[in-house]
Parts: structure tokens; C-alpha cells; sequence
């Protein structure tokens, strides 16, 4: 009996080693700067934007086996393309347009200061997040609506149409940090409000399964990265993981998740506790312990994109490509 069950531990071991050497295979990694990358854009699985913190737009047509340098002078935060040409991006004070794929660059005039992230639908519908409130244009930004979000700071956007959406909210007194939206974005409603829960970033794999990510600040024991799961376009949520133990660190949150095909995603921690999924959702498991290594970690990656090809960026101009 002992012997079935040592030969059955050395199977289950095997098949998890060989499990894991695949998806290492289907890592490849490259620098094209010794700057760090801080945001991206990307319209398909061969064509994206990187930015740098040093003013340098990278652009690939080929899915990442070259890249072009554009000087732009802009330390872009985040960046969002719709097509080939036109694409939005954001810093620190200010928005940006262009129209001839990220060569130049006009400046957008918003209402008021600026928050961290936006979001465009299409070429003419899109969201930029203030402080207290969001900025929605349906004319590619030539004008600008105000829209209150009841004093909370929207953090991500996700839209499942054109009238569905789902936000990731920061709102330390209340804790309501998930949104959802039926009209466009002129209103919004919180659908999640949980102490001590903090939510970072949202996407969803289709109209309904939704995943949010960030952290539960737990008293005494600092930041523990959490997933919650939506199956119904983003009404209700429940928590499917937690790290009750994130290494050495008692800091750390997910900082974005993106899936990509219905089975494969990845949850980018703010320092080591990457985790992966092959199954859906249903188990995560560390990208970096001592007896595996998927990816390179430890607070190197700043950002996640990609569509199914994802793309982990970060420190030293570093991509790495999961095929």
C-alpha cells in the first residue's frame, strides 16, 4: 500500500515538473532598453505600444521580434490604442491624442486634474478617471463630461459593450471598490463593498466571468493579494483566491490580471506573488517559489498586456512573452 501511494506521489510530481517545464518553454524574454517600461497598449497579438520613464515610445508590427523608437518626450503612464494610428495616453498632469500612430502627439484638454487611468471603447467614446469623479468624451476627446462617482477615485475600467461596464474604485473610508455601469458610463452603482478589501484592476474573458484583483489589508499582518471572481457580468463577486502569506514581504497587492483565452491568465503582483492559471480560474499557483521558476520576479514587471499572447513588462526594458 505504501509503495502505490510513494508511486503515485512520484507521478503526480513528475506530471506537475513536466507541466511546468512547458509553460516555462512558452516564456521568452528580451530588453530594448535599459530604461523602465512602465505602460502599454496593444491593438493585437502583433502590433503594440511600450512606453518608458524616460520619454521613448516603442512600437512592434511584428509581435515583438523588433522594435522601432519613437522620441516623444512624454512620460506616459498609461497608454491606449484603438487602431494603427490613433491612440490616448496619459501622465501625471495631462492627456494626449495622436493620429499617426504615436509619432506626435496634441494635447487634450480636460476638466479638471487628472487621475491614473483610462479607458476608450472605440476611437470617439472614452474614460479618463479624475479625483472624486470621471471624464467620459464621445467625440475622441475634443470635449469632455464630468461624470460623479460620489467623491471615489476610479483606478481601471473594463467594458463588456458599449453601455456595460465594470470599475475598479479607491475609496479608503467605505471600501467601495468595485463598480458596474449600464447606461455608458453616465451612472454608476457599487457592486462590491467589503472592509479592508482594496481592488486594483478588472477584466473580463467574456460578458459575464469577470476577474478583480488587488489586496485585503489584514490588521497586524499588512497587505495579502486577493482575486475575486464575477460570473454575471460583474453583479456580484466572491473571493477564489488569496495569499494569506506573500513571502517576506507584508506589502504586496496585484496590481492587474489579464486572461488570454478562457483557460490562461496571469496576476501580476507588486513584488514576487505572480500567479498563473491554466484552468479557468479554478486553482493559481506561484510563478516563483524555490522549486520553480516560470518567470523571472521580485519586482521586476510594472504592467501586463497582450491579447492572447500576453506581454509581462517592467525594470531594464525587459518584455517577456507568454506564447
Amino acid at each position: 500500500m505504501k509503495a502505490t501511494i510513494l508511486t503515485l506521489v512520484l507521478i503526480n510530481c513528475m506530471c506537475l515538473t513536466n507541466i511546468y517545464a512547458q509553460i516555462d518553454a512558452q516564456f521568452e524574454s528580451s530588453n530594448i532598453t535599459v530604461n523602465t517600461l512602465v505602460a502599454s497598449s496593444f491593438i493585437n497579438d502583433n502590433e503594440g505600444w511600450i512606453a518608458d520613464d524616460a520619454g521613448t515610445l516603442f512600437h512592434t508590427s511584428d509581435a515583438g521580434l523588433s522594435w522601432n523608437s519613437i522620441s516623444s518626450d512624454i512620460n506616459f503612464l498609461n497608454l491606449v490604442f484603438i487602431n494603427a494610428q490613433f491612440g490616448y495616453g496619459i501622465t501625471e498632469d495631462a492627456a494626449y491624442k495622436t493620429k499617426d500612430g504615436g509619432t506626435t502627439w496634441s494635447t487634450l484638454s480636460l476638466p479638471a486634474k487628472i487621475g491614473t487611468s483610462i479607458y476608450f471603447l472605440d476611437n470617439q467614446t472614452g474614460f479618463i478617471s479624475g479625483f472624486g469623479e470621471i471624464y467620459k468624451t464621445t467625440d475622441g476627446g475634443d470635449s469632455w463630461t464630468t461624470v460623479s462617482t460620489e467623491g471615489v477615485s476610479f483606478d481601471d475600467f473594463f467594458f463588456m459593450s458599449s453601455s456595460i461596464g465594470v470599475a475598479a474604485a479607491d475609496d479608503d473610508d467605505s471600501y467601495q471598490s468595485i463598480w458596474r455601469t449600464t447606461d455608458g458610463g453616465l451612472t454608476w452603482s457599487n457592486v462590491f463593498s467589503e472592509e479592508n478589501y482594496f481592488i486594483n484592476a478588472v477584466w473580463f474573458t467574456d460578458e459575464n466571468t469577470g476577474w478583480a484583483v488587488g489586496y485585503y489589508d489584514k490588521p497586524g499582518r499588512g497587505k495579502q493579494p486577493v482575486i475575486n471572481r464575477s460570473i454575471d457580468g460583474g453583479l456580484t463577486w466572491l473571493n477564489v483566491y488569496i495569499n494569506r502569506h506573500p513571502g517576506e514581504i507584508r506589502g504586496q497587492a496585484f496590481i492587474d490580471i489579464r486572461f488570454k483565452n478562457e483557460m490562461e491568465g496571469f496576476a501580476l503582483a507588486s513584488y514576487s506573488e505572480n500567479v498563473i492559471t491554466l484552468d479557468g480560474g479554478v486553482t493559481w499557483t506561484l510563478t516563483y517559489d524555490e522549486n520553480k521558476q516560470i518567470v523571472p520576479s521580485y519586482g521586476i514587471y510594472k504592467c501586463i498586456d497582450g491579447r492572447s499572447e500576453l506581454y509581462l513588462i517592467g525594470k531594464d526594458g525587459l518584455v517577456t512573452k507568454w506564447e
